[in-house]
């Protein structure tokens, strides 16, 4: 009876620990990119997340969300702990031409607010500068004016053609996304508002099998013409309606961005935007 009893409380344990390693979801759709199409794009690790999209800014910054280098209870994570990559167009296998580099310094916009959204941007400064010029790593182009409704952008990030479930995550691939109307964004999901400074694009209605973002799609790039335009902030939807993808637009942060860049204080871990 006491080896029964065992063999259940194991299977019971199994099968509540499965959600929790199983992989989260990329993106769905989209087009496979070529080599150098967005040598731009660069992501982070951190003690919380696998993967967090960023964008390399020169050889020695990227710029990326604030909920990516904060943890769960919204205090700095020590750059040592967190992890920058670029020149990275598979993730399984690792490309050759990864650049990779643990940060140095981290600085986190001091008007990040959590549950609105608002001023989700940071700039990591790494401890091993990217190999400049390179024919994989380049500094992002950064968006200064205003993109029209229904223009076209894409969205960089890793994911499957279709929604597979738990398939391996291997290919850097776009997504087309069409610009929306931020009324129109707020009218369809007005819990999370789509303020001035963020760009909302992509699927408004279903869209089961793409193209679309997942949850692990979060801080991926919007490019417009070639521009970094926006950082996925939220509306990783994964096809579901109602809930459309809404970024982080640059074009609102360039002064404060460039200010980062010149920087010689090092905020402590620990320090959190809420505290200001």
């Amino acid at each position: 009876m006491y080896g029964l009893l065992a063999v259940i409380s194991l299977a019971i344990t199994v099968v509540m620990a499965e959600p929790s390693t199983a992989p989260e979801p990329f993106l769905l759709g989209g087009i496979v990119t070529m080599f150098g199409e967005y040598p731009a794009v660069a992501y982070i690790e951190t003690p919380d997340r696998s993967v967090c999209g960023a964008a390399v800014l020169d050889d020695r910054h990227v710029v990326t969300l604030a909920q990516c280098v904060l943890n769960v209870t919204h205090h700095l994570h020590n750059p040592r702990l967190v992890r920058v990559n670029a020149a990275e167009i598979r993730l399984i296998p690792i490309s050759a031409t990864r650049q990779s580099s643990l940060g140095a310094v981290i600085y986190v916009h001091p008007n990040y607010k959590p549950h609105t959204h608002e001023n989700d941007i940071a700039v990591i400064r790494v401890q091993v500068p990217f190999l400049l010029p390179s024919n994989e790593v380049e500094p992002a182009i950064r968006r200064t004016r205003i993109v029209a409704n229904g223009v076209t952008c894409q969205m960089t990030g890793w994911g499957t053609a279709t929604a597979v479930g738990n398939a391996i995550i291997a290919e850097q691939r776009f997504l087309p996304m069409v610009i929306n109307d931020r009324d129109v964004c707020n009218g369809v999901r007005p819990f999370s508002r789509v303020f001035e400074n963020m760009i909302c694009a992509g699927n408004l209605i279903a869209a089961e099998n793409g193209p679309a973002p997942c949850a692990a799609s979060i801080g991926s790039g919007l490019y417009c013409n070639g521009e970094l335009t926006g950082l996925l902030s939220f509306g990783m939807n994964c096809g579901t309606a109602n809930n459309p993808p809404t970024f982080t637009q640059i074009r609102f942060f360039n002064p404060w961005i460039n200010q980062q860049l010149n920087r010689t204080d090092i905020p402590p871990a620990g320090w959190s935007p809420l505290d200001v």
